[in-house]
Formats: C-alpha cells, structure tokens, sequence
C-alpha cells in the first residue's frame, strides 16, 4: 500500500465519523489511532521487522483450521490468499467475489445461504491437510488478508439488522437460543428493539454469533502476527481495490483487481449482468443500515463504556 493510501485510510476512518466528534469525542480518536497503529504494523512487517521469532504450529482444533466452525478462512491457491471473513465487515460481498473469481455461475445468486460451503464450492483452511495448512498460514508466498471494523458500529450494525430488520428470525432463532442459555425468552421478544439489552444480554450471552462476536477471537492469538494485509471497513472500497492488486494469478500473472475487480460491478449484488463500477464502489443497499447515522439514536455514554469494556480485545489487538 502506497504512503498515500495509508494516509488515506487513517483520514477517511476519522473523517466518516467525525459528525459523532462533538457527542462521543472518544470515538473518533479510537478509530483514528486504531488505523494509526496498524498502518504502523503494516510499515514494519513490509520493512521486515516484528518478524516471529518462533513459527506456530497449527493444531486440527484451532480456530482457523476446525471445520465445525464458522472461523475458517477461505482460500483461493491460483492467487495464494487466506482470506479471513468477518461479519457485518463486507463478508458476503467478499464472499460473491471469490465465487465469481472462481468462475462460480451462483455468485449473484440471491440463495440467502451462500456462506455455505455446499452452495458456494469455495476452498476453505480445513480442506487441507493440516501440513499444508501450516506451510500455507506461515509462507511468506501467501497473503493472509481481513477486513476489520469498530465494534461500536459493527455492534449496531449487527442490532439494526438481525434484531430489527428480521425481528421473526431473531425470535424465533437467537431468542430460542439465548433462552436455552438460560435467558428470559419472553424478555428478549419483548426487549428485541433496546439495543441495551441486545448489548447486555444477547451480545454477551450468545457471545459466539459470528454477526457479533469480536474480531479478535475470531483467531487464535498465534496466527494474528501472520496476517500480512488489515483492510478497514471505513475505507473499504480503497482498501480493496489495494488488497486485490497485490494478489496476482500464479498461472498468468494477472491481478485479481485486474480479472475481475475493477469493473463488472453494481450496486446490487445479485444482478448477474454486473455493471459499470469496480468491486465495493457501490455498496449494495441490501447490506445498508445505516449505522454511522443511528449512532447518535442508540448510542449513550453507558452502552458505549459497555462496548469498550467487553470488546477491549478488538480495540486493544496489539497486532
């Protein structure tokens, strides 16, 4: 990444914000120094330094490797990408992007269960054999890529749409869930529109839920220093574009920006016929929520101390 395209990022990610500067000060500089210090990260890891000392091991039940959970990255080999997804953090844009880089006829399917490995044919860590997967996670030759977000609007993000958006499947699924936890399910019908209590009660008690679970413990602790490339929500269409053009085919040498990114690409992305943008320059309406201008709605001082409290390890992820 260009000097300009750090710069960039740091800017924009407070700049997105900044009309939230006067009510929650604390939060422009969290998301300013947040890309601050990754930018420095990345600095150093391009120059060669914070290089391990030691190399980690994979084990079959680690977090990136054990195909029961919802944390294995997907792998593409012709370009040599680990791509680590995260939800509410452009995880089904991506998801259709590799399905169509793979020529996949259903990557603008409008099947709601695309992040199913039987409908999207996509290659994940798991498919592997697990000495594979350790040369893979620890070579240089291969880009360990994910796009990280702010808990505070990724947190709403995820409120806005699975408990008010889809109210029926929130009670009727995370509700039944959150009841066999031991959780008050007439309660959290009832209380579905109080983002206090989905903070408090559902975020917490379900704290698993891949919409809302933290970034950081979506990883295990020893593989965070072998992710070589940090996009951010903030500035998602440049971090793209970025990402994609320094992945290049190991049959053609072509870019993975260049074969299908920078353009084909609407804002909607279920329209097989594509369009005239590149990739995530138009966000696609049906992930909109609206979070940033709903921040003041639903935010107060309480819930937002609460967020910085219980997801310190996404605000705090030394790598």
């Amino acid at each position: 990444m260009s000097m300009h395209s750090k710069t960039s990022t740091i800017l924009l990610a407070s700049f997105a914000l900044c009309a939230l500067h006067f009510t929650f000060p604390g939060f422009q500089r969290e998301i300013t120094h947040a890309a601050a210090a990754a930018t420095r990260r990345r600095l150093g890891r391009n120059k060669g330094k914070g290089k391990n000392n030691f190399t980690a091991t994979l084990s079959p039940h680690d977090l990136v490797y054990y195909e029961l959970r919802n944390t294995v990255p997907i792998v593409n080999e012709e370009f040599k990408i680990i791509f680590f997804q995260v939800a509410k953090a452009a995880s089904s844009q991506f998801t259709r992007f590799f399905m169509r880089l793979e020529e996949n006829p259903s990557w603008c399917s409008d099947d709601c269960h695309m992040h199913d490995r039987n409908i999207n044919q996509l290659s994940y860590l798991s498919d592997f054999p697990i000495d594979e997967a350790q040369n893979m996670l620890t070579s240089d030759e291969w880009t360990k890529a994910i796009f990280v977000r702010h808990p505070k609007p990724r947190l709403l993000s995820a409120f806005l749409d699975k408990a008010i958006d889809h109210t029926y499947h929130f009670g009727n699924v995370t509700c039944s869930a959150y009841g066999k936890k031991g959780g008050d399910l007439d309660e959290c019908i009832e209380k579905h529109e109080d983002f206090s209590f989905f903070l408090q009660n559902i975020a917490t008690t379900l704290n698993k839920n891949v919409h809302w679970r933290s970034i950081y413990s979506r990883i295990d602790e020893k593989w965070w220093p072998y992710v070589n490339f940090v996009g951010y929500m903030e500035n998602l269409s440049k971090d793209a574009e970025t990402f994609l053009k320094q992945v290049h085919s190991s049959k053609d040498g072509v870019s993975a920006w260049d074969r299908i990114g920078k353009n084909g690409w609407g804002d909607d992305e279920r329209d097989c016929s594509g369009g005239e943008f590149p990739f995530l320059a138009e966000r696609d309406n049906h992930h909109q929520t609206n979070a940033k201008e709903k921040m003041l709605r639903y935010y107060t001082p309480d819930t937002e101390k609460f967020v910085e409290s219980h997801f310190a390890d996404d605000l705090n992820n030394r790598f």
